[in-house]
């Protein structure tokens, strides 16, 4: 499966400390949730790769892992083999019910996130728990006049802004910060206050899609053309703080934590209950 970095795989190489932070990032939200699905029926939908509705499977009574993706689907059936685990696609996906549903990175990609969080509280069981990951806008964008950098995404949150949408559907929500205490997470703060800046004038809220999508890929171009001018034959994803082969070892998931209130944090996590 091609890696377009929307679709996080498990490998043990990091060029620097923010590719690490986002790594644990997307593990330690998948152990925080197994704490929640113990004995459960699970549904991950977005599963990409199928690593994280393989975690879920140690604790779940099973789980049922969708993705959009049928290229994503395949590589998570070859990839990752339980008795209590199975793959398929969105379309493939009926009327089950289910205890828990996680859908970690998934709603910033969705064309209506109303239509998709229905969908969703649609496919719990009454009780049941959905379990929502992404990243936090206040972090990444210009408020008002920017729209997202990254191409996949269409929309970002504020955690007013998504605590607000999915209170139409859940009576209780509970919106937490994704981050760190430690230094991991500040590589990834510089990377993101550098990138809204440089791109600003390819992502004004005033663009259509399709304008905004085209003036990013000339502006990576660009980027990437004077990368290598500037560097010539050294490895531009090479970064200063990768000196040491084992700086990884330093840190963990449990470096990443979940709060409500935090200095440093990238992502949202919100726990919403189906009451009915």
């Amino acid at each position: 499966m091609k890696d377009t970095g929307e679709r996080h795989i498990i490998h043990q190489q990091f060029a620097n400390k923010s590719e690490l932070y986002l790594h644990l990032m997307h593990i330690a939200t998948y152990e925080y949730a197994k704490k929640l699905v113990k004995d459960k029926k699970v549904l991950d939908y977005g599963c990409g790769s199928g690593y994280g509705s393989h975690m879920l499977s140690l604790t779940a009574a099973s789980v049922t892992g969708v993705d959009i993706s049928k290229e994503a689907v395949d590589f998570a059936n070859n990839e990752y083999k339980a008795p209590n685990l199975n793959f398929k696609t969105i379309a493939e996906l009926g009327n089950e019910k289910f205890d828990v549903i996680t859908s970690f990175q998934v709603i910033e990609h969705v064309p209506d996130d109303k239509k998709y969080t229905s969908a969703l509280k649609q496919l719990l069981n009454p009780g049941g728990i959905l379990i929502i990951s992404t990243p936090d806008k206040k972090y990444r964008l210009f408020n008002y006049i920017q729209q997202p950098w990254n191409i996949f995404h269409l929309k970002e949150y504020t955690p007013e802004s998504l605590e607000k949408l999915l209170k139409k559907y859940f009576k209780q929500v509970e919106i937490l910060k994704i981050g760190s205490d430690s230094d991991l997470i500040l590589e990834e703060i510089k990377r993101t206050k550098k990138q809204r800046i440089a791109v600003l004038p390819s992502t004004l809220s005033i663009y259509p899609y399709s304008l905004r999508v085209f003036l990013l890929n000339v502006q990576k171009k660009i980027f990437e053309l004077l990368r290598k001018i500037r560097t010539g034959n050294k490895n531009p994803l090479r970064s200063e703080d990768n000196t040491s082969a084992d700086f990884a070892s330093q840190y963990s998931y449990e470096d990443i934590v979940f709060k409500k209130e935090m200095q440093y944090s990238t992502d949202l996590l919100a726990i919403c209950k189906n009451e009915e």
